[in-house]
């Protein structure tokens, strides 16, 4: 099984412990918009000179945003020492990340459903909730260009950046890895489903990930789309490869608990197959009870957490 990245639960050693493992930080202020370029980079002002922000040689580290992200601890340090407060922001494509950004107050919940439901369940992956009631997805980072928007609510973020846990949200509400709370580095790569059509291998095709009676497979949510069984999510977290098993534990307990509430499935029976199927897998006693205590605590629809 992997070993995670443990974060902090201060930003500074956050930061730090970041830098550390290799990840490309920067600073973003609580509005998520980063510091302020210099004169030169400024292209608003009358000293501006006109540049490619990869190519800037200002000297200034703040400038240009996520192109100014490092790994370099002594400047890592003195940033959040100056700036104890500042969030975490991560550049995607520089640390070899794509991700799938799920706004649930923008649609994403219902595109999320929408986006499974055409090109078929996505393969669980490193996540992270968000401070605002989101989800981050991240795969590794294909080797060409992503378009960025993936419906209403969802923005697949590729050049672009992401906050890192424990950065605080503007509703006060914290970044956090999904699971045990740890980091894993992504080692699932883009869903070729969602590959521009000129990149794909072959055409995509919704093949079933799961192992059971066509007619448990048929079986209709109220008001459309498939319902998981407790056999279903059992074998979601037994199909999980290794360094990808605590987020499918994650996402089956979600699941779990969302059906639950519609008294779909008994939680009892569900909570008692998942921990058993946890332990096969060998994910710890401690891991999978913390998980699992912490999905009921997601929204709930969790139709998305996958």
């Amino acid at each position: 099984m992997s070993v995670g990245l443990r974060i902090p639960p201060k930003l500074p050693a956050a930061a730090e412990a970041y830098a550390e493992a290799g990840i490309k930080v920067f600073r973003v202020r609580r509005n998520k918009t980063p510091y302020a370029n210099c004169p030169r980079c400024d292209r608003k002002s009358s000293l501006y000179v006109k540049h490619r922000p990869e190519e800037c040689r200002c000297g200034v580290a703040t400038c240009h945003g996520f192109h100014a992200a490092t790994t370099n601890l002594d400047l890592v340090r003195r940033w959040w020492r100056e700036e104890p407060d500042a969030n975490i922001g991560a550049p995607c494509k520089l640390n070899g990340w794509a991700v799938i950004d799920i706004d649930p107050r923008n649609g994403g919940n219902e595109s999320y459903r929408a986006l499974e439901e055409r090109v078929g369940i996505l393969p669980g992956t490193t996540m992270q909730l968000t401070g605002g009631g989101g989800l981050h997805m991240l795969y590794r980072s294909p080797d060409f260009d992503l378009p960025g928007l993936g419906g209403p609510g969802i923005d697949f973020k590729h050049n672009g950046y992401i906050l890192l846990a424990p950065s605080v949200h503007s509703s006060g509400g914290r970044y956090q890895w999904s699971g045990s709370g740890t980091y894993l580095q992504p080692t699932v790569a883009w869903p070729e489903a969602l590959l521009p059509r000129k990149q794909r291998r072959q055409p995509p095709t919704a093949t079933p990930r799961h192992r059971f009676p066509s007619q448990e497979r048929r079986q209709q949510r109220p008001g459309g789309g498939r319902m998981w069984t407790v056999a279903d999510l059992v074998q979601h977290v037994m199909d999980a490869h290794e360094g990808n098993r605590n987020n499918a534990f994650f996402f089956a307990s979600c699941r779990a608990h969302e059906l639950a509430e519609q008294n779909l499935i008994d939680l009892g029976e569900a909570e008692q197959g998942l921990l058993s199927a946890a332990s096969a897998v060998g994910l710890t006693d401690s891991e999978a009870h913390a998980s699992f205590d912490s999905a009921s605590t997601r929204p709930s629809d969790r139709t998305w957490a996958a």
